[in-house]
């Protein structure tokens, strides 16, 4: 069994407390408040409902990995979920988009800069609860959309489960998250340097296209790209969106459809632009864009699947992948130690762990 957790990659600096509603007239049925993950004398507003205490810090630039306090607020409530709150030794293999490491020099570096203030002991609180973990090792070389292949191909113990034929076999992965279009081909279980490529062409291109088009048709500007993403996600699960214009609740359905619409053609133009028609290929598609777009994208390559739970594929396929043996560290030092799948991204930080 796998388990997995989930954390909206939205942070912000802000208090939960306070608040006021007006006596009698306004009842309020909010589904959660946004955790408060303190550390280093400072907290962070993390996950759903930030946008209502907080302006959003919208970071979406590689060096988010490497450096800054955003991700590490993301990453310590996820694994607080993870780890119920308990003191424990972790390992994780960590995703990376396919733009963070191209470069084998950049992609080195980025491993050393996120072991250099991951590994080792940590201490914070998440929602006035103390916690404290140790990390030992980390694997961050691992391009995302491999994860998802690793998803697909890979059992619980980490072992190959397709048959010889699949691994010798051609696949093409899409991987389209928030922030990023990933492609990767695996050619006999090899990672082809031909094919593979990464661009900033995430759900969040199609979240800019709607914002402009709301501020271009309604002068709104105040809404964020998360807030946006709110919307999107709300016409793919009920067919509506709205907003409030002027003080009056307005249908955006329309400007929401034209920025996905928008979106698919940048997709499949960069697709297209890498791999042409991708007879050649078993294709799996993966992420949160592989949900929004698939209609879309199978319009384009036929052959195309969308894998099983595309959000948590990656995490999932990372989880996977730290079963092998000597992945993460010794097997001797196996005994207690929690294996752990970590897909950091723009949408989402996601965790996943193999249970047995």
């Amino acid at each position: 069994m796998i388990r997995t957790w989930f954390v909206p990659s939205v942070v912000g600096v802000g208090s939960v407390a306070g608040g006021m509603n007006v006596a009698g007239l306004v009842r309020s049925k909010r589904s959660g408040v946004p955790s408060v993950v303190g550390f280093d004398g400072v907290e962070y507003l993390v996950g759903e409902h930030v946008e209502e205490y907080a302006t959003p810090i919208e970071r979406m630039d590689m060096a988010r990995f490497t450096e800054g306090p955003e991700l590490r607020a993301l990453l310590y409530a996820a694994l607080f979920q993870a780890l119920d709150g308990g003191a424990r030794h972790v390992a994780l293999a960590i995703g990376l988009p396919v733009e963070a490491l191209e470069d084998d020099a950049v992609a080195a570096a980025t491993e050393a800069g996120m072991r250099g203030w991951l590994v080792g002991a940590h201490r914070f609180t998440v929602d006035g609860k103390q916690a404290r973990m140790e990390v030992v090792n980390i694997r961050a070389k691992i391009a995302q959309p491999i994860c998802t292949w690793f998803d697909w191909a890979l059992d619980e113990a980490g072992q190959w489960s397709k048959g010889r034929e699949a691994l010798k076999s051609s696949v093409l992965v899409i991987d389209q998250g928030f922030n990023t279009l990933d492609l990767a081909v695996l050619e006999g279980g090899k990672i082809s340097s031909r094919y593979k490529g990464g661009r900033d062409l995430g759900m969040g291109t199609a979240s800019r296209y709607l914002l402009a088009a709301i501020e271009k048709q309604y002068k709104v500007d105040s809404l964020g790209l998360h807030e946006a993403d709110a919307l999107i996600r709300s016409v793919l699960a009920s067919g509506k969106a709205r907003i409030y214009v002027a003080g009056a609740l307005t249908d955006v359905t329309p400007l929401v459809r034209q920025a996905l619409n928008t979106t698919a053609a940048d997709v499949v133009n960069f697709c297209k632009s890498r791999v042409g028609k991708a007879g050649q290929f078993k294709i799996l598609l993966t992420g949160g864009g592989a949900l929004a777009l698939a209609e879309r994208l199978t319009a384009q390559y036929p052959h195309a699947e969308v894998v099983n739970e595309p959000v948590m594929a990656n995490a999932r396929g990372l989880a996977k992948l730290a079963q092998r043996s000597k992945f993460l560290v010794d097997d001797e030092r196996r005994v207690g130690l929690r294996l752990l799948g970590l897909d950091p991204g723009f949408g989402a930080v996601k965790v996943a762990e193999v249970v047995k």
